[in-house]
């Protein structure tokens, strides 16, 4: 029986197996992990594929050009930066994402960004560790009930946002020009109608938004600017969204109190990056998407995503239309 050949390209997963979990259950399926990182090596194992997997290496448009059997390209992932989407839909390639996988552990995550930020966690962490043991290190320390959260954006993780942020008395209103009025009223979000009338009344703002061209370092220093003095940034959405020079200048020299972020512009990140040595800046190693399950779940998505395609059916979550 010939069998279906699927190339994962590269993983930095620590196990694999959920992808096996899936395959495994497919007799006529070849599951195919590999370590990828030259060019030239992935144009090679992928070229006969029926279907291709990939975690971090480039598919642009010279290896995707070269696919002679490829029925869907499929990341384990949100972001697909990495593979050319011009190139798949020319070449009639779907490709696949998982985006719904860790709506609520991102949004417990910004949730404990705020709380860091409000209670001044890094302050008191401090207190305590060097035996000063002191409270009022970290005042003025305010409540969060009747604050107000603005959330950037308005999608399916920040919505998950909102009843948590409520739970601690937080009013929370919404800026995403995209989303039609009912979608505010039934979650419980008061739209402004205004990106500068939001910054003017938070004091958090959540940018829950994807990168691109159009959003690139929005946060700069002219939005920083309008934000409350005694205001916090939470970003747990991606890096590149901030200009980091702006904001760390802004923490610096009081235009805002600070932030919480889980995104940094690089996955690699100096020591001395000027955000990390801020006491009013909480940065976490883009942690906030994972927990055991959702690391499954994402794994066994994206496979599940090559099997639907493999028998004829439509995907779920297709990013490229043509």
């Amino acid at each position: 029986m010939k069998k279906f050949r699927v190339v994962l390209t590269d993983y930095r997963y620590e196990s694999i197996q959920p992808f096996y979990d899936v395959y495994d259950k497919e007799a006529d399926i070849e599951f195919v992990p590999m370590q990828l990182h030259d060019k030239a090596d992935i144009m090679r194992e992928t070229e006969y594929a029926d279907a291709v997997m990939c975690h971090f290496e480039q598919l642009d448009e010279d290896v995707i050009k070269n696919l002679k059997n490829c029925k869907v390209i499929a990341r384990s992932a949100v972001g697909i930066d990495n593979i050319d989407l011009r190139a798949a839909s020319g070449m009639r390639i779907p490709v696949a994402n998982v985006p719904d996988y860790c709506f609520e552990e991102v949004s417990n995550h910004a949730m404990l960004l705020l709380l860091c930020c409000a209670k001044k966690m890094k302050v008191l962490e401090r207190a305590a560790a060097d035996g000063s043991w002191d409270y009022a290190a970290a005042k003025p320390v305010g409540a969060l009930r009747y604050k107000t959260l603005g959330l950037v954006g308005c999608g399916n993780i920040a919505r998950c946002i909102v009843p948590k942020a409520k739970a601690f008395g937080l009013e929370v209103i919404g800026y995403d020009p995209y989303l039609p009025g009912e979608v505010f009223e039934k979650c419980g979000i008061e739209r402004i109608e205004d990106l500068d009338g939001l910054l003017a009344r938070s004091d958090f703002v959540n940018i829950q938004l994807h990168h691109t061209a159009e959003t690139d370092k929005m946060v700069n220093a002219d939005f920083l600017r309008k934000m409350k003095p005694t205001a916090y940034l939470i970003n747990t959405a991606r890096g590149g969204l901030v200009d980091e020079a702006a904001l760390a200048g802004a923490v610096r020299d009081g235009v805002i109190a600070g932030a919480g972020l889980d995104v940094l512009s690089s996955e690699t990140v100096p020591a001395d990056h000027p955000l990390l040595g801020l006491e009013n800046i909480v940065v976490t190693p883009h942690a906030a998407w994972y927990t055991e399950e959702a690391m499954y779940t994402l794994l066994t998505s994206a496979a599940a995503e090559v099997v639907r395609v493999l028998r004829g059916q439509p995907l779920k979550h297709q990013v490229n239309k043509f």
